[in-house]
């Protein structure tokens, strides 16, 4: 039989596709990689991989032995993780992957906190968009995943963090500009910048505009929020911003050129929750995390700007409660 170490040098091969990358990803030479790659071959009786000059590809025996690869690796991991947390423990690696337009804003402070909670305990950050972020739960590749709802939610479980409410940012002079906190109807067909194809925001987005009676005619997209925020401050159109943002892409230098609005109550926005395999033994110290993460949460309603209407701040989201059912504004 392979060996759990062989295992992951066939996974790291296809992960990366080249033999010098994969030795280096796994802490050996190359060719000790290539020989136990080989000897795991020898045992299966048919070649994994296609070597080229390029690299190596699986072939389709590969890739069915890597997909059951990472399986078996994962639950080798669980049945540590699942002895070390019942000698109260929490050692080892955690990969927690998060959704771009969540990543840069949550993240910086919330690792210095879980470092310092979990000293035992390194953290891996994966920055990916929701569909990969569920294939890599469910694949074991990811062990916890911050994301938002809606999404496919078989074989996950997990706890809500936190509701985020959207505002409305425009050019000074954008005729969506006002004074006064903005009715959803008001944004009805009228034209916005989204973010990008795959990236949750802009379904999310395109929802709050179905909802007020007309989708937006959508001719310019952004890859990340900054870029939204950019395109905003050059004249370019409209855009909902998450408030988590707002710290950090709205600094002072841009205050002259964009105009901040919140929506009246109760405003759109998004619930984020942490979630994690159904199967994992991790689940008692994964709500421990979704706790240290909503009162990270809170904690920045603290550096939010006044806009106009006041900013609805960021509000811990009970598990059931829909965008629609829960607001909250700063007095």
């Amino acid at each position: 039989m392979p060996t759990l170490r062989q295992l992951e040098y066939v996974v790291a091969l296809a992960s990366t596709g080249r033999f010098v990358e994969a030795a280096r990803r796994c802490g050996v030479s190359q060719p000790a990689l290539s020989k136990q790659i080989r000897e795991v071959e020898a045992l299966v009786g048919t070649p994994l991989f296609e070597r080229t000059s390029e690299g190596a590809t699986p072939t389709a025996a590969g890739a069915e032995v890597v997909a059951r690869a990472r399986r078996l690796l994962a639950d080798a991991r669980e049945l540590v993780d699942a002895a070390s947390a019942h000698a109260g423990r929490r050692l080892g690696v955690v990969q927690i992957g998060v959704i771009p337009t969540v990543a840069p804003f949550a993240l910086p402070g919330l690792l210095v906190k879980l470092r310092a909670l979990f000293p035992d305990a390194s953290f891996v950050i994966h920055e990916l968009q929701t569909p990969v972020l569920l294939e890599r739960l469910r694949d074991r590749t990811v062990d916890v995943g911050l994301l938002a709802h809606p999404f496919d939610e078989a074989g996950l479980t997990g706890s809500d963090v936190i509701f985020e409410p959207f505002v409305l940012a425009t050019p000074q002079h954008h005729p969506l500009a006002g004074s006064t906190p903005v009715d959803r109807a008001a944004i009805a067909g009228a034209s916005l910048i989204l973010m990008g194809d795959g990236h949750c925001l802009r379904d999310q987005a395109l929802e709050v505009c179905a909802a007020a009676g007309a989708a937006p005619p959508t001719g310019v997209s952004a890859a990340s929020v900054s870029t939204l925020v950019q395109l905003v401050e050059s004249g370019l159109g409209a855009t909902l911003l998450p408030v988590s943002a707002l710290p950090v892409e709205l600094a002072a230098s841009r205050a002259p050129s964009i105009a901040l609005r919140r929506f009246a109550d109760p405003p759109p926005g998004r619930t984020l929750t942490l979630q994690w395999r159904r199967t994992s033994p991790d689940g008692p110290w994964f709500e421990r995390i979704a706790a240290v993460l909503r009162a990270h949460y809170v904690a920045m309603n603290d550096a939010l700007p006044v806009v106009t209407g006041a900013v609805p701040w960021l509000t811990p989201a009970p598990p059931g409660v829909t965008v629609a059912e829960t607001s909250a504004g700063r007095p």
